[in-house]
């Protein structure tokens, strides 16, 4: 059953990111006195940034390789939870930027198939505003047994790349392989017109989630 061993667990974990796009403002100035108020108009965030990457909502069940009305409306059920997340992240970066866009992708020809891992995710998140200070486990480089984590600048753009290191499934001891896109988390951001673009990323490697940040603003600007 590939919908639930694959999709619904990364719709899920989906999830999981979009909850930590309320965090987006931490270290960030607050740009705005008036809640009410943006000082740059927000883009509509594409529904596919590419063939791989389509927003949640966007998805059909088909897609995904649901085959029985059980699986279709276990889709249905998680993608109705990712929009729910999406506007609650939205709310919760309103109360200090004003407004906000919020948007997930699921890479769907991972999830199509019966894999055991998670399928690789996006979450994009604008607000009005500077790129500011990008620190979200903190500013000191981590090189400690199972994770690593370091801040970068990749392509221009200021990132932060957790890695965790490849272990066994069944010991869960370190192998000393090296670690595949699967064990990377990447969050970027950019700054554009007055806007802040933040690319959160489970499942690319570091230069893949550039990457897909510079295709956001290409997308947005073209739109």
């Amino acid at each position: 059953m590939p919908i639930a061993r694959s999709t619904l667990t990364g719709v899920a974990a989906g999830v999981v990111l979009l909850a930590g796009a309320v965090g987006f403002g931490v270290g960030l100035p607050e740009v705005i006195d008036d809640p009410g108020a943006t000082t740059a108009e927000l883009p509509t965030l594409p529904e596919q940034l590419d063939d791989r990457f389509v927003a949640l909502q966007a998805i059909t069940p088909e897609e995904v390789g649901a085959t029985t009305p059980d699986q279709a409306e276990q889709f249905k059920t998680f993608t109705e939870r990712s929009l729910a997340s999406e506007n609650e992240a939205r709310e919760g970066l309103a109360e200090q930027y004003g407004d906000a866009a919020v948007r997930a992708y699921l890479d769907v020809p991972d999830a199509g198939t019966p894999a055991q891992a998670a399928p690789a995710q996006i979450a994009v998140t604008v607000v009005p505003g500077d790129a500011g200070l990008l620190t979200p486990r903190g500013p000191f480089a981590i090189d400690s047994p199972g994770l690593r984590y370091e801040l970068e600048e990749i392509d221009g753009h200021r990132c932060a790349v957790a890695v965790r290191e490849t272990a066994d499934p069944m010991t869960g001891q370190p192998t000393g392989e090296e670690p595949t896109a699967a064990n990377y988390e990447v969050t970027c951001r950019a700054e554009r017109d007055g806007l802040a673009y933040e690319l959160s990323s489970a499942g690319l490697l570091p230069e893949e989630a550039v990457t897909y940040l510079d295709r956001t603003l290409e997308l947005t600007e073209q739109g």
